[in-house]
């Protein structure tokens, strides 16, 4: 009997150590299943079709101005405010003397191209002269996203299109 209870219990023991190993297997195999399906579609949303910067026109492919509107939110409202007015919750926090950039102001905006706004949330305001405050977003937007967002502050914030450099 005693022997018999010993089997048992190193039966029962056996059996829970296979169980455990075929969850963790099976979990593995789920896991990896989900950071390939995840790899897939970041590749495909980083293969979309990518706005010509070249050009002065506001772009309006993909997801359009509300999807400018949610990154706009999400991204660069803590500094230029929901309104765009540069009067964000983080924008007393950028130094002495640091601002962002009023986007509401139409006449600076409408002498400014698409190429220029793009640039500036792109590659940061150091890259064409301005304050290294406003930082690059190459990493957290695609061109698509940007094209949106630039669709959206002159829809919206400015309400204004480029005029060219004597405003006309």
């Amino acid at each position: 009997m005693k022997i018999q209870k010993k089997f048992i219990r190193f039966s029962l023991r056996k059996a829970i150590r296979i169980i455990l190993y075929q969850v963790g297997l099976i979990s593995t195999v789920i896991c990896f299943g989900l950071l390939v399906a995840a790899n897939h579609v970041l590749s495909a949303e980083k293969s979309k079709i990518k706005a010509d910067v070249s050009k002065n026109a506001t772009w309006s492919g993909g997801k359009g101005k509300e999807a400018g509107r949610d990154d706009f939110l999400g991204t660069c409202s803590p500094c230029h405010g929901e309104s765009g007015r540069g009067d964000g919750p983080l924008s007393d926090t950028l130094g002495e003397g640091i601002k962002p950039r009023n986007l509401t102001d139409s006449e600076l905006l409408s002498n400014r191209t698409d190429e220029d706004l793009f640039n500036v949330i792109k590659n940061g305001g150091a890259s064409i002269g301005l304050s290294e405050s406003m930082p690059s977003q190459k990493e957290t937007f695609t061109d698509e996203d940007i094209r949106n967002i630039v669709l959206f502050i002159r829809s919206d914030i400015c309400k204004c299109q480029y005029k060219g450099k004597g405003g006309k």
